[in-house]
């Protein structure tokens, strides 16, 4: 896998697991707040609903009973006067009270910004149903509790009925709506009310299972319950209203620090994890990675490279193990050349120190022929003979010379196209006498319609020839030689003749296949081999840009196969 994407896997894995666990605990630890929140406040709720039923709740509907009205400086002295006095009222923000709708007649606070008291279709149900409703108020950290009061004026009067009228007033409960008989209202409603009663269009409110009725008058802010009892209609005048109840609440303002601190906390916990894992993910896939590879390049300078460590799988191990193979291979060539250098010292002192030792000797016998008081006819053509040896060896030096020349410079060739099978054979046929006495059999497969190669035939004849004797030579008990041309075509540009020379020999052991080309390198030092002929040949393969591969086993004998290109510029 490569680093980037591994990084980035571990990474955001790792950030997900994280923020999952973090939501799971947190998520947790909310639900169990909740939990105690909603505990608390159903105790709170109960416990307030308890002080707004027999706290403020009996004083209001006192002081409308007392007052015979709707007082509003009244109720607001004595709404004041528990807020001052009453233990239970110290949580008490504020209180409003209504009269018939939910417009606010009475405050605790004199100028408060509300105007109504806010209910819906839901509250009111749930008023009618329950006696009270809560809620939390938006904005504030409070709780409203919102409850009807009826406030008596009058004590129950009894109505004396005509028994049609008491039917029908049977007939209205069990309906739950008023007759469409015109003819009820002279017989009750007038008796009841009188005249001056504002009757709206469905004015019945029936509650208890039917058994009761009740009916405002909005113009007066009048109710007026009906119900029966021992064959009598009754009725009482009372006032309504609502009264809504503010609580201060702190446990949630105290709640809801606890938790936005405690959120805090997981956040920065969660962060110094996500910080120590990434650190940790760094370090550990780059960081080291990168440490130990600086550490190997010190210790390259020094010269001391690691030996068979084990490395990551990633671009930073691979980018290592890389590394330290090529500081080997670079010590290994380095040391090669080194000993190449070493060889081609010696073999060049070996190949100059030969001729001068003649030349040393020849002319020491020279003097000791010139040395004498007579010299003879004899003496003098001696010395000619020995100048002839000299002359010779002066030749053999400027020919090494030259040799160790071309060994580090480019040759100058002399090019013209020349028909590769001809050429090949040319060199086959100078070693017809060497193979029938060293018992090689040369096999030949020449390619028909070969094209002609831009060639220096001198050269490549030269290069020819140093491949077969090698090839000869590596056969000292026989066998045979299989010589071949051919042409391929590895693009429209591309086009080279290929010659393969390969022999049934003792073979090239690997560990010095990559030295056969050296100057001076030679498994032949018994039989006289100075090592330049598969030197000197490779440099002339290069020279006319070709090149050449080697494929040797031991015991099963060596192939070389020698590409020269055809559209040679």
């Amino acid at each position: 896998m490569r680093l980037q994407w591994k990084y980035s896997l571990v990474i955001n894995l790792s950030v997900i697991a994280i923020l999952v666990a973090f939501y799971f605990f947190d998520s947790l630890r909310v639900r169990r707040e909740m939990n105690a929140l909603h505990a608390l406040g159903a105790e709170r709720g109960a416990e307030l609903r308890k002080i707004a039923d027999n706290t403020i709740l009996d004083a209001v509907v006192s002081e409308i009973e007392t007052t015979k009205a709707f007082d509003v400086q009244r109720l607001n002295q004595v709404l004041n006067a528990l807020k001052r006095e009453h233990p239970d009222m110290r949580d008490v923000l504020n209180i409003h009270i209504s009269l018939i709708d939910t417009r606010i007649r009475s405050s605790l606070l004199a100028g408060a910004d509300a105007v109504v008291i806010n209910l819906d279709s839901a509250d009111l149900e749930q008023i009618e149903t329950k006696g009270a409703t809560i809620r939390a108020v938006e904005g504030q950290n409070a709780t409203a509790i919102v409850i009807k009061y009826i406030a008596p004026l009058t004590m129950p009067e009894s109505v004396e009925l005509e028994p049609s009228s008491l039917g029908a007033y049977e007939h209205i409960l069990e309906e739950g709506m008023l007759p469409l008989d015109k003819g009820w209202y002279d017989d009750v409603w007038w008796k009841v009310f009188t005249e001056e009663v504002y009757v709206p269009e469905e004015p019945v409110i029936s509650e208890e299972k039917g058994r009761r009725w009740r009916i405002t008058d909005r113009e007066e802010s009048t109710l007026y319950t009906l119900w029966k009892q021992d064959g009598s209609l009754w009725i009482q005048r009372s006032l309504t209203g609502y009264m809504q109840v503010l609580f201060d609440v702190p446990y949630i303002d105290r709640s809801i620090r606890n938790s936005l601190l405690m959120h805090a906390i997981l956040i920065m916990i969660v962060g110094a994890l996500l910080v120590i894992l990434i650190d940790l993910t760094t370090n550990h896939l780059i960081m080291k990675p990168l440490e130990r590879m600086t550490g190997i390049i010190q210790s390259a300078e020094s010269g001391d490279l690691p030996v068979d460590q084990n490395y990551s799988s990633d671009e930073i191990g691979r980018a290592t193990y890389n590394l330290v193979r090529m500081l080997r291979q670079l010590r290994d060539s380095h040391s090669k050349r080194i000993d190449a250098l070493g060889q081609f010292a010696a073999g060049v002192a070996h190949e100059i120190r030969n001729p001068l030792n003649s030349i040393g000797m020849t002319a020491q016998h020279l003097k000791s022929v010139f040395s004498q008081q007579k010299v003879s006819k004899d003496d003098i053509e001696e010395a000619k003979e020995l100048l002839e040896i000299v002359d010779n060896k002066i030749r053999e030096l400027k020919q090494t010379s030259e040799q160790f020349l071309t060994l580090n410079r480019p040759r100058r060739l002399n090019i013209k196209p020349v028909n590769l099978n001809t050429l090949v054979e040319q060199v086959l046929s100078e070693f017809t006498l060497i193979a029938e006495e060293a018992k090689v059999q040369v096999i030949r497969n020449y390619e028909d319609n070969l094209p002609s190669v831009p060639l220096d035939a001198t050269l490549m004849r030269q290069t020819l020839f140093n491949f077969v004797q090698n090839s000869i030579q590596a056969m000292p008990k026989g066998g045979s030689i299989y010589v071949s041309t051919s042409h391929q075509r590895a693009g429209k540009d591309a086009e080279s003749a290929v010659i393969e020379i390969r022999d049934t020999g003792i073979g090239i052991p690997e560990e010095i296949q990559e030295q056969i080309y050296d100057a001076y390198f030679t498994t032949k030092d018994a039989t006289g081999g100075i090592g330049l002929g598969l030197a000197i040949s490779h440099q002339i393969i290069i020279a006319h840009g070709g090149k050449v591969d080697v494929r040797s086993k031991m015991g099963m004998g060596t192939a070389f196969k020698i590409r020269l290109p055809l559209n040679r510029a």
